[in-house]
């Protein structure tokens, strides 16, 4: 697995009460600290430290030319692929955790928990401080608890065969290029990241039947499968009730074929956070949306533009889950749109995907098969029946999006009381190829050609 550093102060901070060194850690000069830890908020460790906001900029020393991916409590944050690197964290008060991650010869992991005043613990001592000494303390001798050994390396080209959830999520952590992990049939729950990367040559594949099935446990919270490294291919498997299946953030060149994805409190599939050139073919997405219906996505790519902010860092940088494939799948009952397509994504097909009764609840406007807001996407012989307005639609959220869209060859068959193409005002560029239709409306309410 390369280099693998993760921070103690867990075991410290845990041993603390019984060990009386809170104060003493957090006396050491925090330039001495810094010269050694890599995570710093304004020059001093984030690691024990207690921020008197809670929004602050942590900084990473991380070699230019990474990725370095953040995560807070265990939820992805986002990603800073330009050096020097840095990421605004805004959360509550309290104890709080936060994780960091590159690769460059090797993996690079840190967790560094840290306090936000408010709720924070109380001093374990009332006196008053004494001042920051020179030189640091001699450390309490009684040594914290052994950590639970990380997963060894899985060697490129082997098959690891796992049937419980805690070999699962070892397996995932010790993948490599070429790693291929067999799930046996069986419910495997937890939280499970894919979190390493594959090669071009060598990508890491997660795979098993449709009786091997993914799961939170709950479709009120958590994601059925998260990932976050590049180059995975995920064949075959089940995902069901969490709070959303697969979500990929920052997943380039991601294969998902043949699965199974359903019952979920959201989305079933989101491209996010720059997962550019994925692929979902072949697989069956239903009953979405059953805890939140606005937000039943049967397959979500990009990001809308309200959360730009808060995934890529800047109201104005688009989430660029470009060139995504959807192709040739059975897509059903999803409350919100079967697919919907986000401003700031560029140049996807939706090729010969199946659609029944997707878009159906007509909450916030889910009342289509496909919404597209992205630039120069494909849309072609897909087919179906029933939704709440129209088959297909495009809006303009984001001047300049929305446009250079082509839709050829789809199919209605019945349950659409709209047109089969529906047009908003304020794009430009997009096409409907003329054809029959059962669209109650028409083809479009634009000229066909």
């Amino acid at each position: 697995m390369g280099t693998f550093a993760r921070s103690n102060s867990r075991r410290l901070l845990a041993t603390a009460g019984a060990l009386g060194v809170v104060g003493s850690l957090l006396a050491l000069p925090a330039t001495a600290l810094a010269a050694s830890d890599p995570v710093t908020v304004a020059g001093a460790v984030l690691a024990g430290s207690s921020q008197a906001g809670g929004t602050f900029t942590v900084n990473v020393a991380a070699p230019a030319g990474v990725a370095v991916k953040f995560k807070l409590d265990g939820k992805y944050l986002g990603q800073d692929r330009s050096a020097p690197y840095n990421f605004s964290v805004r959360t509550t008060a309290g104890a709080h955790e936060l994780s960091v991650r590159w690769e460059s010869s090797g993996k690079h992991e840190y967790e560094r928990e840290f306090t936000v005043a408010g709720s924070a613990p109380p001093p374990l001592s009332s006196s008053k401080p004494s001042p920051k000494p020179t030189t640091p303390p001699k450390p309490n001798p009684a040594p914290p608890a052994a950590p639970k050994p990380s997963p060894a390396p899985i060697a490129s080209g082997r098959t690891v065969s796992v049937s419980t959830a805690a070999q699962l999520k070892d397996a995932l952590k010790a993948a490599t290029p070429g790693t291929t992990i067999a799930l046996a049939d069986g419910t495997y729950t937890g939280k499970f990241v894919a979190a390493a990367s594959g090669t071009e040559a060598a990508p890491i594949t997660l795979t098993g039947s449709r009786r091997a099935v993914l799961t939170t446990g709950s479709i009120s919270s958590g994601y059925g499968l998260h990932v976050t490294g590049d180059r995975w291919r995920i064949l075959g498997l089940s995902v069901t009730r969490s709070g959303k299946g697969i979500v990929l953030d920052g997943a380039t060149h991601a294969v998902i074929a043949g699965v199974d994805v359903g019952h979920t409190g959201t989305e079933a599939v989101h491209f996010r956070t720059n997962s550019s050139d994925g692929i979902l073919r072949d697989s069956v997405i239903h009953d979405v949306g059953l805890s939140t219906p606005d937000y039943g996505e049967g397959v979500y790519v990009g990001s809308a533009n309200s959360n730009w902010k808060q995934i890529m860092g800047s109201s104005s940088v688009p989430d660029r889950s470009d060139r995504v494939q959807i192709i040739d799948n059975r897509i059903e009952n999803t409350t919100a749109e079967g697919i919907d397509i986000k401003e700031g994504t560029t140049g996807g097909s939706i090729v010969g995907n199946v659609f029944h009764n997707a878009g159906h609840s007509g909450i916030h406007f889910a009342d289509s098969w496909v919404d597209v807001k992205g630039n120069g996407w494909r849309i072609e012989r897909n087919s179906g029946s029933h939704t709440k307005l129209d088959a297909f639609q495009v809006h303009r959220t984001v001047p300049g999006w929305g446009n250079g869209n082509a839709f050829s060859g789809n199919t209605v068959i019945a349950g659409v009381p709209g047109y089969e193409v529906s047009v908003a005002s304020g794009v430009t560029g997009n096409t409907v190829a003329c054809g029959p239709t059962g669209a109650a409306l028409g083809k479009s309410n634009i000229a066909c050609r």
